[in-house]
């Protein structure tokens, strides 16, 4: 059984969560709301003068606390991820075998269609690269969709519990998985230990659990009093061992193996054309997953509009599309044209895209900018990385690095490019051509 990786080193009174200033917010009603002091915001955020904070600042919430959450292991890290240790899971079969609604259930398709319950749990799966048997424990034990033929009253309109969302099997999934995210990630790459219950409690997720049990465990609190959290993680490991046994017989290692290097990848735009970087690390999918893409913009694309752009995104390197879904491309660098092996790029909010089993060569052209699939204000490109079916965190252990320019940030959105005797590059909402805007002359 692989050792779990600890959590991340800080005080263990301390449970850190992150959040921003919204308009018309000041530090010390932040600080007031969360129940911390303005002090301790103010050094965790690395904020110089604390009466002065910007809308979109971001902030680190310290909670003193001696709760923690249960010690006990839930899953391994490769479990939660879509990547190899769901290579032999067949998820179709497994919800028309198991008879319950779930194996009944459709609804209408975002793209026109119809999908059945195990095609919802896959195109969730999928786009935010969490695992299926996971999400499919997490629908049984709140709802009993999987095994039980007509679930009654809340169950049949809330499959994840979460009452406080949307209805609805797809909805119910995408905020599951997002949240599911958010804990994995939080956990393993930003240093977000806090844990908030659904009755406010903040507890500190225990320190030698591994990030995949957090990530169960946040999903779980968001619906659950700190009272109720031992029968709530006890019913979540007793419907995934009686769907698929012990979790721990499917893990496949780490997750990030050490030693694991990005292969060479150059800018995702043609030479000679001028592009903005107008975010640096953020979610590959949802706000919730590794901070793992950049955004670009070209300097031809009509300002502040949704209008697709006369430039052409281009493959950062060979591969192979394996897959091409609303406005989404993912590009298998290994060419197996399989997503949850190796390394995978994102392409995401473009139009005109090339067809899945199509070959690419770095430098050909894979889709416009645009707004297409996910939100977007404005037209532009979406690029991440995934190893495994782990988002890789762009300004983490393995950079992101695009034809020799190296992502960097610590917020979210925040960050830039750096790259040897070149100026950095400091993403923004703007234009600038000295500030944000990159250039290149072609390989050299």
């Amino acid at each position: 059984m692989q050792t779990p990786t600890p959590g991340p080193t800080v005080a263990p009174d301390l449970a850190l969560e992150f959040t921003r200033v919204r308009p018309n917010q000041f530090l010390g009603g932040i600080a007031a709301r969360y129940g911390v002091s303005v002090e301790d915001i103010a050094r965790f955020s690395d904020i110089a003068d604390p009466n002065f904070v910007s809308i979109g600042q971001a902030l680190v919430i310290p909670h003193r606390t001696t709760r923690y959450t249960p010690e006990q292991l839930l899953l391994p890290d490769s479990e939660l991820v879509y990547g190899p240790a769901y290579l032999g899971f067949d998820t179709a079969a497994f919800v028309s075998a198991a008879g319950g609604y779930l194996s009944t259930f459709s609804m209408p398709a975002p793209g026109g269609g119809r999908w059945n319950g195990a095609e919802v749990v896959e195109h969730v799966a999928a786009r935010y690269s969490v695992g299926p048997r996971v999400l499919l424990a997490l629908i049984e034990a709140r709802s009993g969709w999987v095994t039980d033929p007509d679930p009654q009253g809340r169950a049949r309109d809330y499959p994840v519990g979460h009452t406080r969302g949307a209805s609805g099997l797809l909805n119910q999934l995408e905020w599951a998985a997002d949240e599911l995210n958010r804990g994995f990630y939080g956990w393993r790459d930003r240093g977000e230990t806090a844990i908030r219950f659904r009755d406010g409690v903040v507890a500190r997720g225990n320190p030698v659990l591994n990030a995949g049990t957090v990530a169960v465990q946040r999903v779980l609190a968001a619906d659950t009093n700190w009272k109720d959290r031992d029968a709530e993680i006890a019913a979540f490991r007793e419907a995934y061992e009686r769907l698929f046994g012990d979790a721990f017989a499917y893990d496949v290692g780490p997750v990030l193996p050490a030693g694991t290097t990005q292969p060479e990848m150059q800018l995702p735009f043609p030479p000679r054309e001028w592009w903005f970087l107008t975010s640096g690390p953020h979610g590959g999918w949802g706000s919730g997953s590794g901070w793992a893409a950049l955004d670009f913009v070209p300097a031809t694309a009509v300002p502040g509009t949704c209008d697709v752009a006369d430039a052409w995104a281009v493959a950062v390197a060979p591969g192979l599309v394996a897959r091409n879904d609303r406005g989404e491309l993912l590009i298998d660098l290994d060419g197996d044209g399989d997503i949850r092996t190796g390394w995978v790029l994102q392409y995401l909010h473009i139009s005109d895209r090339v067809p899945v089993g199509t070959a690419v060569e770095a430098g050909d052209p894979v889709g416009r900018p645009s707004c297409e699939g996910g939100m977007a204000e404005s037209a532009h490109l979406h690029i991440a990385r995934r190893y495994n079916g782990l988002w890789v965190a762009a300004a983490g252990p393995v950079p992101f690095v695009l034809g020799g320019w190296q992502a960097w940030g610590r917020f979210e959105y925040e960050g830039g490019l750096r790259k040897e005797d070149a100026v950095p590059r400091e993403a923004c909402d703007c234009r600038d051509y000295k500030r944000n805007g990159v250039f290149w002359w072609g390989p050299e």
